[in-house]
């Protein structure tokens, strides 16, 4: 850690070249870890390929006909709702990470708390693309073609990087303030699960219930879903990238805010 600690107190503000000095370094120690936990990249994994197996085989071919087409619509959102869930180990992380009291000592140093957090998020963004790669080789290898070139292929990587970094501060939010796992995976299950059922990860928009279109045509992980499916299967993405791209905004600007408040409240309790 003495990339951290340097002449700063915490009188003086840290720049914004040492925050993101601070954040890479607090990003190097998570991966570092990686040596010691290398079932952690599994935890990032296992539950997007298995979401992914399960609904393809299981009810695809219940939805479309045949589970291969259903794998060529539904596996771009699949992948993109795996991602999602998968951010629960974030919030899992921090939790722990109090109770362990790591983050008490790291405070104890000249160090930005913005920092401190930043730099846990960046590096599970970084266990996020190893398991985005994972899940994607999965659905090839199991019959999905994405119709599109090299670089939209990047571009929905890159789009879902962008959500995963909005809502993991949502996460971060709910890490700090959860009092238990329990009840951050109760979390989970009761937020994240109803806005991936009610989107177009499985079925197209027009097909559910009129009372249902609405939410579900505002719905993130429809934007989502939508915009990662034109990218890889090379149609036009539309209007989604600025819905998404707008729920991206307005979660980072609601829950940073609160995860550096709640953060602050938990080293003065």
């Amino acid at each position: 850690m003495t990339t951290i600690v340097n002449t700063q107190t915490w009188r003086q503000p840290p720049t914004g070249t040492a925050i993101i000095s601070q954040s890479s370094t607090v990003a190097w120690r998570s991966l570092v870890n990686l040596k010691h936990y290398p079932w952690q990249l599994v935890d990032f994994a296992i539950l997007p390929v298995m979401i992914l197996l399960t609904i393809t085989f299981f009810m695809g071919g219940q939805m479309m006909g045949s589970w291969q087409d259903f794998l060529q619509y539904g596996g771009p959102g699949i992948i993109a709702m795996g991602a999602m869930f998968a951010t629960l180990n974030t919030a899992l992380g921090f939790h722990s990470d109090l109770k362990t009291g790591i983050f008490d000592r790291l405070s104890s140093m000249p160090v930005s708390r913005v920092a401190l957090i930043a730099g846990r998020v960046l590096a599970d963004l970084l266990k996020h693309t190893w398991a985005i790669l994972i899940v994607a080789a999965v659905a090839v290898a199991i019959g999905y073609r994405p119709e599109a070139d090299v670089w939209s292929v990047l571009g929905a990587v890159g789009v879902l990087l962008i959500f995963l970094a909005a809502i993991s501060w949502f996460m971060v939010f709910i890490g700090l303030t959860a009092k238990s796992e329990e009840q951050i995976q109760t979390y989970m299950i009761s937020i994240l699960m109803p806005i991936a059922f009610s989107s177009s990860v499985y079925i197209e928009v027009e097909t559910m219930p009129q009372v249902l279109q609405w939410w579900a045509n505002v719905n993130p992980m429809t934007y989502l879903a939508d915009s990662v499916r034109a990218l890889l299967n090379g149609t036009d993405i539309g209007a989604s990238l600025w819905g998404l791209l707008a729920w991206c905004a307005a979660l980072t600007a609601i829950f940073l805010p609160l995860a550096l408040r709640a953060y602050r409240r938990r080293l003065n309790s």
